[in-house]
């Protein structure tokens, strides 16, 4: 019998310390404990100075709890624990910071997935409708 991950409701198999390659050495994404009683603004930016990994951290955390854990490429489930490697700005953070904290910017991968389209932008065809969406609705060329 093959040895599953450790990881609840994750059925990958053992890669090494008990953990599939999904969740090795990967941490998952602070709770938020003690950053819950914040108020979450997350007002569009205008400079990439702005944007502090505390305010992204929270801005995952809220896309985590508004939408189901699956993969938006494939369907398959991420688990429980939001891991960073979930989330992938569509349009890139760091040339469009304006937008780095627009839900409509985010879409959830498995890790592969994650690897995949960091590789080859143009590989999921639901990623590139959802680009084009984007830069018609900010005025992109």
């Amino acid at each position: 019998m093959i040895k599953t991950c450790k990881i609840e409701n994750c059925n990958n198999p053992v890669w090494s310390k008990s953990l599939c390659k999904n969740h090795i050495n990967r941490k998952p994404l602070p709770s938020g404990r003690g950053l819950t009683n914040k108020k979450l603004s997350f007002s569009k930016t205008k400079s990439k100075k702005e944007i502090n990994s505390e305010q992204m951290h929270l801005f995952f955390i809220e896309c985590w709890k508004k939408r189901p854990h699956y993969s938006e490429i494939s369907g398959k489930f991420l688990g429980n624990e939001p891991m960073s490697t979930y989330f992938h700005h569509i349009l890139p953070k760091n040339k469009y910071p304006q937008i780095a904290l627009d839900e409509e910017n985010i879409v959830f991968l498995t890790l592969d997935e994650h690897t995949n389209v960091e590789s080859d932008m143009y590989k999921y065809e639901e990623i590139n409708k959802r680009r084009e969406l984007l830069k018609t609705k900010y005025g992109i060329l």
